[in-house]
């Protein structure tokens, strides 16, 4: 009996799944192709022409994103049906974000409020929610004093404040470890593309870089991998 309701709860958990799936790869493409243009301009700009019509081509991308979200929804499922749901939400909009930043070098402020409303549905994973309050002060602060540092070793600014807004949103869904882990994660993983980008000369010296992608990138990767990536802080970080 116990094995047959195994059966049937991994049945039901790849059905969901593939049913996200389906809803939010086309989703992701729907909403990026039909957000205003003004929500891609910075404060005081107005829209190009070239920033209306389809931002992201459906083919391949459909196929990809349903695939993505299949995953992670089987993924996010072994946690609970409860962190599975504003985890498929956070990561959504961390798409929609990163791809925004990637094209257009904004983060909407639309996109981070509604990031930071995800974390009502993980208030339960954290011992408390000053715990995410601590997160978000960690997560804005920590790219906060990036950007501060690397204007005074560059002369010029380094970070913008959508990165700060959008780490304190992030911060306030994971909390302090995952707060600090996002950032490490960030970090290097932005290091290395850049490094890389430099030393085959994609990226030009003094060029600027969207650091949102690698921010977005580092957030999913932490709602994915929760369980692996605590036991690794926890065993070299001691955090």
């Amino acid at each position: 009996m116990e094995g047959k309701m195994d059966t049937i709860h991994i049945l039901l958990n790849i059905v969901l799944s593939v049913a996200a799936g389906l809803i939010a790869g086309p989703a992701v493409i729907y909403a990026f192709n039909r957000i205003p243009a003004k929500w891609l301009c910075d404060y005081g700009q107005e829209p190009e022409p070239g920033m209306w019509g389809e931002r992201i081509a459906k083919k391949p991308w459909t196929v990809v994103f349903i695939l993505v979200f299949t995953a992670s929804s089987l993924k996010m499922m072994t946690l609970g049906y409860l962190y599975a749901f504003p985890g498929l939400a956070a990561i959504w909009l961390l798409l929609l974000i990163g791809m925004s930043d990637r094209k257009y070098k904004i983060i909407p402020d639309q996109f981070v409020i509604a990031l930071a409303v995800t974390a009502f549905g993980f208030v339960s994973y954290h011992t408390s929610f000053r715990t995410q309050l601590l997160g978000a002060l960690i997560g804005g602060g920590s790219i906060l004093l990036m950007g501060i540092a690397g204007f005074i070793i560059f002369r010029k600014e380094a970070m913008g404040f959508g990165d700060v807004k959008l780490f304190a949103a992030a911060g306030l869904l994971l909390g302090i470890r995952g707060a600090v882990i996002a950032f490490l994660l960030t970090v290097f993983s932005s290091a290395l593309v850049f490094g890389v980008g430099l030393m085959t000369g994609k990226i030009k010296a003094g060029e600027a870089q969207p650091l949102g992608p690698f921010i977005a990138a580092s957030v999913s990767l932490y709602l994915l991998f929760l369980p692996e990536l605590s036991a690794l802080a926890n065993l070299y970080l001691g955090i």
